[in-house]
């Protein structure tokens, strides 16, 4: 049988969800072989996905230590066979034909270039409401691009391997994901790319729900760790522009910050204690208490 693709999927005590992604893979006609690489799990991952064995025409399983996912990824890419290789996080639903939009793409395109699809949050009654002002910002970023196909550049960058596709040989050739890396390895991939002069694109009908599920908590933790690894990308490349700290400046603006970088704003956001205020009025508070803990003042504790 012709391997069309490779689906490469880093997971890490992910047995909880893994389940959703790999029954939405098996609605594809595509014709594809799936590698997952398990980090260093302590769950029972590997044995949810063992079920799956007979029911994909090729499921390979790699376990390794935890090495974070940029090794997981680069590790499930170089074992794969296929000609593109297509990642998803292991918390995504991808649309049963996003597959085949990933594959299309690639065949038409003149040149090797990379694809970010979109990445789609459900705001839904049965989410809290952090949940959904995340789903909201989501839904605002992606707002940004017209439908159809964008070609991206340094000033939109907007680029996840929680849906992306690109040949492997191009993968290689880009010197992979970098392992030194434990968040932001995918932006730092596509502005490698791009100043490589390789086309970067975003395809806003490429769809993939995301099912993460967040507390405001968690959230800012995330988005810590993704200001440092902009911090580590700094000291990597000094010349680069694109430094993506979120330091604001301003007297006034910082001393909102550090009126609003309160713990008991987290909890009462966490506890929905604020959902009796109007929603446009709660989520611009939400912004506010989120930024500030997460770029203005990111080591106050919360």
């Amino acid at each position: 049988m012709n391997i069309e693709a490779s689906i490469v999927i880093a997971t890490y005590n992910g047995a909880h969800k893994i389940e959703r992604l790999l029954n939405a893979l098996l609605k594809s006609s595509c014709h594809y072989e799936v590698v997952v690489v398990i980090d260093g799990s302590s769950d029972n991952t590997i044995e949810i996905i063992k079920t799956y064995l007979s029911q994909f025409s090729s499921l390979r399983i790699i376990h390794q230590n935890n090495q974070g996912r940029a090794a997981a990824r680069n590790r499930g890419a170089i074992e794969s066979i296929g000609e593109t290789l297509i990642f998803f996080d292991d918390d995504m639903e991808p649309d049963i034909h996003s597959i085949e939009k990933h594959l299309n793409f690639h065949k038409l395109s003149t040149s090797d270039c990379l694809l970010c699809g979109n990445i789609t949050e459900l705001i839904s009654p049965d989410n809290t409401d952090v949940q959904n002002y995340k789903a909201q910002l989501n839904r605002k970023w992606i707002s940004a691009f017209p439908e159809g196909v964008s070609r991206l550049n340094f000033d939109n960058l907007f680029f996840t391997s929680a849906n992306c596709s690109m040949r492997k040989n191009l993968f290689i050739q880009l010197k992979m994901f970098d392992n030194r890396l434990r968040d932001a390895e995918d932006h730092d991939l596509a502005y490698r790319a791009i100043e490589a002069g390789i086309p970067v694109f975003f395809d806003e009908e490429n769809i993939a729900i995301h099912h993460e599920v967040i507390t405001c908590r968690s959230y800012i933790l995330r988005l810590r760790s993704y200001r440092i690894a902009h911090q580590k990308l700094k000291e990597l490349y000094p010349r680069r522009k694109d430094f993506r700290l979120g330091i604001s400046s301003g007297f006034h603006r910082r001393l909102i910050y550090r009126l609003l970088a309160q713990p008991f704003f987290v909890k009462w956001i966490d506890q929905g204690k604020m959902k009796f205020l109007p929603q446009t009025f709660r989520y611009k508070i939400y912004d506010v208490v989120i930024h500030s803990f997460a770029n203005i003042f990111p080591s106050t504790p919360i």
